[in-house]
């Protein structure tokens, strides 16, 4: 599938290229046409797989714009979430609160700095420099984007059906911010470490189910809204792509400058 994908970028960028209209664009603006065409290399990551990251951040933001006017302004988006967090309450089991509510702490700033604190240093002993800079840049991001999210949107918790009590506002939820792009990451740094498929994919897989987990505990034990959980969700893949982005573009140019004192 990947190289059908790869052989149809090229197969239409060569047929861009050549139309009369592009050739004499191309003759007129060579530096503009080579910058354009780079854009959809399929060789290089800083060609199409960023292009694509890049058009996918942008959707993302347009879509958590969207979701945030209609949690401030649509009274269906509020009906809807007290309902599901009022559903999932006349449900609640005491046995798996108290599970929720330890997976939960997982994305705690304490849980946060004890799994970045190992992870660091895992990258610290295979001298992975990129990764760490890549890592905090995005968890401070997380943290910074959620605080800002949170004072100007203002949202009240679901107090009535809350497990627990929480000071903070609620939207966006930064448990689930936090856990997208905290275990995105290290599904991604496990993806760049090992070869077999089967590693691969049980990173991914466990890092979806953690994902998963944590956005569902939030509105489980009452502490948010599913709303806020999606929004979460949407600014966390956001820092995800951003942290993917700063280590491939990194890499790549220190590729690209050995090869060339080669």
């Amino acid at each position: 599938m990947k190289n059908i994908l790869t052989s149809k970028v090229r197969y239409a960028t060569n047929w861009v290229l050549h139309q009369p209209a592009v050739r004499r664009f191309r003759q007129r603006y060579p530096k503009l046409t080579a910058f354009a065409k780079g854009r959809f290399d399929t060789k290089y990551f800083i060609g199409l797989p960023l292009t694509l990251i890049l058009v996918a951040a942008g959707v993302n933001i347009a879509l958590l714009s969207e979701l945030t006017e209609s949690v401030l302004d649509a009274e269906w988006v509020v009906v809807l979430d007290k309902q599901f967090s009022t559903m999932l309450y006349e449900i609640r089991t005491e046995w798996l609160s108290q599970f929720l509510l330890l997976l939960t702490k997982l994305c705690d700033q304490e849980g946060v700095f004890i799994i970045g604190g190992i992870a660091t240093v895992m990258l610290l002993l295979r001298k992975k420099w990129v990764a760490i800079l890549a890592f905090w840049i995005t968890m401070a991001g997380v943290g910074l984007s959620v605080r800002l999210g949170k004072n100007f949107v203002s949202r009240a918790r679901p107090s009535d059906v809350a497990y627990y009590t929480i000071e903070h506002f609620s939207f966006p939820s930064g448990h689930s911010t936090t856990a997208i792009a905290l275990f995105g990451l290290l599904a991604y740094f496990m993806h760049r470490h090992y070869d077999e498929r089967w590693q691969r994919r049980l990173a991914a897989w466990l890092a979806v189910a953690f994902i998963l987990g944590i956005g569902f505990s939030r509105i489980y034990l009452g502490v948010h809204y599913l709303s806020d959980v999606l929004a979460g969700f949407m600014l966390g893949a956001f820092w995800l792509l951003v942290g993917i982005s700063i280590v491939e573009v990194m890499l790549y140019r220190r590729h690209r400058q050995e090869s060339l004192q080669n």
